[in-house]
């Protein structure tokens, strides 16, 4: 009876489910708490060990049961083999592996590293300071629960006593918790106040009966059979900006066998006697290197783990006696007949009515009218941003109004005219009311009608005074999740502000590169230019000739010698910044990238041909039969076509940025919208719907890229990201979020076909069982990429720091998205479970910890891939409209739910 309930295959989901619920809770204690909380309650503990141990225990009993051997189910048995190879690996690095850190300054020597482990160390000092006994236990203290320790010690003449006398806990994330100890010797005692020591420095020795002693909290140092000399720290920064490059540390290996230099930086790692030294981070003043070091004899095994998996869903997906074959042939001998819901989207229109005096109205009219040539070869010059890219003028102009404005145009005027018009007649544009004003109470505050949709730069100002400022400071001091729609609207003109303060003031416009050519920024003649005096006047001279033929042109509509104005100026930054220049193509294909907005017109694209496809797609099941095959084929083609232009813009950003482009969130919706395209694309011949659900998907997916919370720039790259991996690692897992969107949609439009289901009708049973077996195909596709991409995550994360799995909570809900699929996808082996309703109803439930994944870590949690780094942002109103939306169409479906899988 132990046998057939232990080995089940619901014992197998309660352990899946008990390992992702277990994970879940450690991100959010760690986030709160700690790392050495989610350690010590979760992580590291007995329990955990024991529930790791147990899924091993019965993985390996399920394969025995089930006769994955004698049945010949070589592809599954080799892909359960993998994890359990992966646990066994892990568990090997667990408790033989061994981590930490190593800090070197130049010139200097070392062979100690610092473990992560936490200890208690207590030493005994002789007359002259010289330790003679050293004693550590290690101990784990967290907040949640009563602490209890005591230890007595053994000493040659008598015996010491150690006793935890209370702990406070960190009052927030940067303090560091009080542990108080009492320490006890031949009836003298005394209490030591303790602070966790991460560098086990300024240990501070006290005297008790006739003995001196020391106490201190912190990190084991573990001596190595040789040492490393730092030659040299070398940190290179990215043109113009204080934002590193890249980072190296040029060493020397000290051994009695042999000693030899190497240079270690971020994806090149030392590995020597067993170890292997990483680039993790650098000293302030950049003359010292930290490294992480890494000795994990469970590498190999978690290795070849890797490799089984990979083999293994590979040969899933293409065995001829798979789950995916076999579904792939059901559909081909069924019919195509689907129905989706609508989908409606509302634009919102802007209006503005604005009086402005004579000469603004002249000023603006004259630019409109003469410049819009001018303002194309504006365009064109080169400009550096505050973290050092060098782009055209156009990607500077078009970000800074877009977010000043709201829009690409104002006025009449396109953004690089409206550019130049603040720029060069920064009084009049200040009056020019362009900043979007909602909230009433601030309209009052600016002293504006509340029919004003804008609001100008000089109406936030009285005089000298910002009107604005206290309730700046207000907003700020509040948590995130407490500011009201007011406090979001002070804020964000605020921020307007600022940036049209960088057009007015000219600090914004560095153009110049360094004449002497001593360092590689590029400077605004608006600032204080460390040039000599006749380098400056220069400058200060093809500005004030640009600015005189500009106005002068804007009088005459003549703009030949503006024209050659601008010319010059090029010329400059040809000659002094030579070797920082893009090339003229670049240059050309990151101003037609701007113009032509790909990604943002390709969602209007997919959402078109998703509801048009609708439309036929329902009329046809009301007729019952196929009416618009040319038509759905002409879509077909079209959607061919936009996939091309998706891909080729894709190509095109990853040449201007010089880097794949999925290295930052707006990067991977694009990517997702592309994946769920192709995703439909590859099932259209079994199912149309699949076409119209990926449509609307990849539609929906760039229209989120496009919010306001998404930064669209391009930007540098960190020196970590500078690997081969982040085309691999980044592109597969990213592409399975796109697959996982797209069954999403696919359980929503079941539970509506379920909800419609007519015994008059019985098409619409067959389109739900159609349905049904594509999310199941797309969900194994996505799983196998999710699974492989996290893993080759975990190459790369040792590779690059010297750990494969750090619970980082990106990762963690990765994993735990990974185990949530993995049990829908085992859910049909359970009889009671195998219906189209319950497959289609985990599929929407399980995009929840995908969702999570992406956007909630980023946003909620902290950590090596987190945007968050204080309070998190309040959770958005849509989501729960979305919670119940998804629990409502559950629940109406659920009354038709009887219908039998088809295989």
């Amino acid at each position: 009876m132990f046998k057939k309930i232990f080995f089940s295959l619901w014992m197998s989901i309660i352990l899946l489910f008990l390992y992702a619920f277990a994970c879940a809770v450690a991100t959010f204690i760690e986030n709160d708490f700690g790392t050495n909380v989610a350690k010590a309650l979760i992580y590291n503990a007995l329990w955990f060990d024991l529930l790791h141990l147990i899924l091993i225990i019965n993985l390996i009993g399920v394969i025995v049961i089930y006769k994955f051997i004698p049945r010949k189910k070589y592809a599954i048995l080799l892909l359960h083999c993998s994890f359990i190879m992966i646990l066994i690996g892990a568990g090997i690095t667990r408790y033989f592996g061994l981590e930490g850190g190593m800090h070197i300054r130049e010139g200097e020597k070392s062979n100690i590293l610092i473990t992560r482990d936490e200890i208690l160390s207590f030493m005994v000092y002789n007359d002259i300071g010289k330790v003679i006994e050293y004693f550590s236990f290690p101990i784990n203290l967290h907040p949640l629960f009563k602490n209890h320790f005591e230890q007595d010690i053994n000493l040659k003449d008598n015996k010491v006593n150690i006793k935890l006398k209370s702990y406070t806990k960190a009052q927030d994330k940067e303090s560091l918790p009080i542990i108080e100890f009492n320490i006890n010797y031949k009836g003298d005692s005394k209490d030591i106040l303790l602070l966790s020591n991460y560098n086990n420095e300024n240990v501070i020795p006290f005297r008790l009966a006739d003995k001196i002693f020391a106490l201190n909290l912190g990190p084991k140092e573990i001596q190595l059979p040789f040492s490393l000399t730092l030659n040299q720290f070398i940190l290179e920064r990215y043109a113009g900006s204080m934002s590193p490059s890249s980072y190296a540390s040029d060493i020397i290996v000290n051994d009695n066998n042999q000693n030899f230099e190497y240079k270690i930086f971020m994806n090149n790692v030392l590995d020597y006697g067993g170890y292997r030294f990483f680039q993790s981070s650098y000293d302030e003043d950049e003359k010292g290197t930290i490294l992480s070091v890494n000795k994990d004899p469970g590498k190999i095994p978690t290795y070849i783990g890797y490799t089984l998996l990979i083999i293994g869903f590979l040969w899933v997906i293409f065995d001829k006696n798979s789950r995916f074959l076999k579904l792939s042939s059901y559909l081909k001998n069924q019919k195509n007949l689907f129905l989706f819901c609508i989908l409606l989207l509302s634009l919102q229109n802007f209006t503005f009515a604005n009086e402005e005096k004579d000469n603004i109205i002249n000023t603006i009219k004259s630019i409109k009218q003469n410049s819009n040539e001018h303002s194309k070869i504006f365009s064109s010059l080169l400009v550096q941003d505050f973290d050092g890219r060098i782009k055209p003028i156009d990607t500077l102009a078009m970000n800074f109004i877009h977010k000043i404005t709201k829009r690409n145009s104002f006025l009449g005027l396109n953004y690089n005219q409206i550019f130049l018009g603040m720029m060069i007649y920064p009084k009049y544009f200040k009056q020019v009311k362009m900043i979007p004003i909602k909230t009433d109470k601030l309209k009052q505050i600016l002293g504006i009608n509340n029919e004003e949709k804008y609001a100008s730069y000089n109406d936030t100002f009285d005089g000298n005074f910002y009107k604005i400022i206290n309730y700046v400071q207000e907003a700020n001091r509040k948590k995130p999740n407490l500011r009201t729609q007011f406090d979001k609207d002070i804020l964000t003109l605020d921020e307007k502000i600022n940036l049209a303060f960088y057009i007015y003031s000219g600090e914004i416009f560095r153009i110049f590169p360094d004449p002497s050519f001593n360092t590689t920024t590029w400077y605004s003649p608006a600032t204080n230019m460390p040039f000599k005096f006749k380098d400056i006047q220069m400058i200060q001279n093809l500005m004030y000739n640009y600015f005189l033929n500009f106005n002068t042109a804007l009088e005459d509509n003549n703009f030949t010698r503006a024209n050659e104005s601008l010319i010059n100026i090029k010329k400059f930054q040809e000659y002094y910044g030579e070797k920082l220049l893009p090339s003229p193509l670049k240059i050309k294909m990151e101003i037609f990238l701007n113009h032509f907005d790909f990604f943002k017109n390709l969602g209007y694209i997919y959402l078109s041909f998703g509801i048009l496809l609708f439309v036929l797609i329902f009329y046809e099941i009301l007729k019952n039969k196929n009416i618009f095959n040319t038509l759905k084929k002409i879509i077909v083609f079209l959607t061919l076509l936009a996939i091309l232009v998706h891909i080729f813009a894709l190509i095109l950003r990853w040449y201007i940025g010089d880097h794949a482009p999925w290295s930052n969130a707006y990067e991977s919706m694009i990517y997702i919208a592309l994946a769920c395209i192709i995703c439909g694309f590859m099932f259209y011949k079994k199912s149309i719907l699949s076409l119209c659900v990926a449509n609307i998907m990849a539609g929906i997916s760039l229209f989120v890229a496009h919010l306001g919370f998404m930064d669209p720039q391009i930007t540098n790259l960190v020196p970590v990201l500078k690997s081969y991996w982040l085309n691999i690692h980044v592109s597969i897992i990213t592409a399975s979020y796109g697959f996982l969107a797209f069954c999403f949609f696919l359980g929503v439009f079941n539970l509506v076909l379920f909800i419609l289901r007519n015994s008059q009708k019985p098409q619409i049973d067959q389109s739900i069982l159609n349905i049904h077996c594509i999310n199941e195909m797309a969900m194994i596709i996505a799983l196998a990429l999710l699974t492989i991409g996290n893993f080759l995550g975990g190459v790369w994360a040792n590779e690059s720091w010297g750990r494969y799995w750090g619970w980082d909570s990106k990762e963690t809900w990765a994993l735990i998205s990974i185990i949530i699929y993995t049990i829908i996808l085992h859910l049909r082996l359970i009889p009671k479970l195998n219906s189209p309703f319950v497959f289609a109803s985990a599929s929407i439930l399980g995009f929840y910890s995908i969702l999570m994944t992406y956007f909630g870590v980023n946003f909620y949690l902290s950590g090596l891939h987190s945007y968050a780094s204080g309070d998190p942002m309040p959770v958005p109103k849509f989501l729960y409209f979305f919670i119940i939306f998804t629990l409502a169409l559950i629940i109406l479906a659920f009354f038709k739910r009887k219908l039998k899988s088809p295989i």
